[in-house]
């Protein structure tokens, strides 16, 4: 039996990712959330935590906790410390992913293992994946989203700076998914995606 997919869901600021990954989970795909994974660690790895803390001081603090607000207001205004807090993040990141697959890939229960990970390109992580899937959508609608979500004007344009424009996105993709619609539509294209996946790219 071929091994289980892996596929990273990558794609702009509120351009769609985490819908579409739990329509592929609906669907018949196993999904974990880079996101998440990071919360955890935060959370419950006692070393992350301290090293953390020690890279960008106790201000991030709230109520003993690392908040994870004052660590984004923080880093995406100092790209340095971005940059070292991706360092030591990224590979304990990958290390939880890659228990998480060693657990499934075996199983036969899943059509694909799917990691939303929005900055899979730009950190060079593409070959840690057998694909790639690009959700897209247009630059007004996405601001609009992230906007409605109760984000700033400020914190979109931080954040899209450590961002490929989505046109350099897509075209390294393997995939693309463009989410300018409404959520049926958006779910025949998932459905498309798998059809392609199970005939071209059988598990």
């Amino acid at each position: 039996m071929l091994e289980l997919k892996k596929i990273a869901v990558t794609g702009g600021i509120a351009s769609g990712k985490t819908t579409v990954c739990r329509l592929l989970k609906k669907h018949g795909a196993y999904q974990v959330s880079a996101d998440e994974i990071i919360h955890q660690l935060l959370e419950t790895n006692t070393k992350c935590k301290r090293d953390v803390v020690s890279l960008l001081g106790p201000d991030i603090l709230t109520d003993e906790q690392i908040d994870r607000k004052k660590v984004a207001d923080l880093v995406f205004s100092d790209l340095e410390k971005l940059t070292q807090l991706e360092n030591l993040l990224h590979p304990l990141l990958f290390e939880e992913i890659e228990k998480e697959y060693q657990k499934v890939k075996n199983g036969n229960h899943y059509i694909c293992f799917v990691v939303e990970l929005p900055l899979v390109q730009e950190i060079g992580k593409e070959k840690a994946f057998d694909l790639t899937l690009a959700v897209v959508c247009n630059a007004h609608l996405a601001k609009t989203r992230h906007l409605a979500a109760g984000f700033s004007s400020t914190e979109y344009e931080r954040r899209m700076k450590r961002q490929w424009n989505i046109e350099k996105k897509a075209e390294q993709a393997d995939f693309i998914i463009v989410n300018d619609g409404d959520l049926s539509h958006l779910e025949t294209q998932i459905k498309e995606f798998i059809h392609t996946l199970t005939k071209e790219y059988p598990s």
